[in-house]
C-alpha cells in the first residue's frame, strides 16, 4: 500500500495539475483499501478529483491539503459503503485469487476473514480502522479525515477492534494472541 508522502513543492506553490494528481492517487490507495474493485476505487477517486478541484478555491490552507483530501474521499467511500454491493466483490475476488492463482490458502483465508469482519462494522469504523491502520495515520488524523474530534475518532476505533476482538472465524484463525489485538 502506497501512502503518499507530501507535497515536493511548497503546497502555495503547486500547480492544480499537481494538486488533482496527489488529490487523485490519496483517494485512490484509501479506496482500493477499502473497495478492493480496481473499477469503484477508480470511479471513487475520479469523484474525489472533480469535487477537489471544485473546492480548491475554497481551500484556505493549502498545508492541510492531504487532510482535506482524505475527508473528501471519506465522504464518497461512505456512501459506496451505504451501498454494500462491495462485500460481494471482495469475496468474490479473494475467492478467486485462491482459485486462478493457487496463492497460499491461509494467507487469502485470513484476507477473506477480515475482509468479511470489517464489512460487519458501520462505514464510519470500517473507514477508521483502514485509515489508522492500512493508512498509520494518527487518531488525530483519522478524526481530521472523518470530520470528527479525536476522541470521537478513538472510540470508533475502539469500538471497531472490540467488535473485531468477537469475531469467531478470526479468533480461530488469529489464535490465542488475538485477543490482546489493540
Amino acid at each position: 500500500m502506497t501512502v503518499h508522502a507530501p507535497l515536493d513543492v511548497p503546497p502555495a506553490a503547486a500547480t492544480v495539475e499537481e494538486l488533482a494528481e496527489r488529490a487523485g492517487g490519496i483517494a485512490m490507495s484509501i479506496a482500493m483499501a477499502t473497495l478492493r474493485d480496481p473499477e469503484k476505487a477508480a470511479d471513487v477517486a475520479q469523484d474525489v478529483v472533480v469535487d477537489v478541484l471544485r473546492g480548491l478555491p475554497r481551500l484556505k490552507d493549502r498545508r492541510a491539503f492531504d487532510a482535506w483530501v482524505r475527508r473528501i474521499a471519506v465522504r464518497h467511500l461512505s456512501r459506496a459503503l451505504r451501498r454494500r454491493t462491495v462485500r460481494r466483490a471482495r469475496e468474490a475476488e479473494l475467492t478467486e485469487e485462491v482459485a486462478t492463482t493457487g496463492a497460499d490458502h491461509e494467507a487469502v483465508l485470513l484476507r477473506l476473514s477480515v475482509a468479511r469482519a470489517l464489512a460487519k462494522l458501520p462505514p464510519r469504523q470500517q473507514l477508521a480502522v483502514i485509515l489508522r491502520y492500512l493508512h498509520d495515520l494518527s487518531d488525530a488524523d483519522v478524526a481530521t479525515a472523518l470530520g470528527c474530534r479525536t476522541g470521537t475518532a478513538a472510540s470508533l476505533l475502539s469500538r471497531a477492534r472490540s467488535t473485531l476482538r468477537e469475531d469467531a472465524e478470526l479468533r480461530r484463525l488469529m489464535g490465542p494472541d488475538w485477543k490482546d489485538w489493540t
